[in-house]
C-alpha cells in the first residue's frame, strides 16, 4: 500500500536538502528525533530521540540516494508493537524539484501490509511534519 503527498516549501532546494538530511533540523519536525546515517547506499539510518518522554528509536537502510534530489529509505519503529520483519518495515522516499525558486517535495510512503489504520497514521504523522518542515524553513529564511 502506498501513499504520496507533494507539498511546496518556501526556501531553495539546497536549504531544504539540509532540513530533510541534517540532525539539528530533522530534530524539530520529526518528533524530535535526530537523524544519524553516513547517506550511502546500503548504510544503516537511525532516527533517535525523545518523545512525548518515551525514547524513541527509528532503523533502517538507505535504498537510493541521488544528493539533493532523492532519497529512499527504510524504516522500522522499534518502539511499536511490530514485529521487527520485512513485513512491518516502511519504505520512504523524498523527491526535490525546484520550480520558480520554491521547493517542491513529494514523500512516498510504501508498507508492505494491508493496514489501513496504519497507513493513516503515518499519513497523519507526515501532516505535522510538513507544517513543521514550513517553519524550519522559515525560520532559515529569515536568518539568511
Amino acid at each position: 500500500m502506498k501513499s504520496t503527498k507533494q507539498v511546496e516549501i518556501n526556501c531553495n532546494v539546497k536549504t531544504l536538502w539540509d532540513i530533510l538530511t541534517k540532525a539539528e533540523y530533522t530534530k524539530q519536525y520529526m518528533f524530535n528525533c535526530a537523524v544519524k546515517t553516513d547517506w550511502k547506499v546500503g548504510s544503516d539510518v537511525t532516527w533517535e530521540g525523545i518523545y512525548n518522554g518515551v525514547n524513541a528509536l527509528q532503523k533502517g537502510k538507505i535504498i537510493s540516494i541521488k544528493p539533493g534530489q532523492q532519497v529512499a529509505y527504510s524504516k522500522f519503529d522499534t518502539c511499536s508493537k511490530l514485529e521487527d520483519t520485512p513485513l512491518n518495515y516502511t519504505n520512504i522516499s523524498y523527491t526535490l524539484h525546484d520550480i520558480n525558486g520554491l521547493s517542491h517535495l513529494t514523500v512516498t510512503n510504501e508498507i508492505f501490509s494491508d493496514s489501513t489504520e496504519r497507513m493513516s497514521q503515518i499519513k497523519q504523522g507526515w501532516d505535522v511534519a510538513f507544517d513543521k518542515i514550513k517553519e524550519v524553513a522559515g525560520s532559515l529564511h529569515l536568518v539568511s
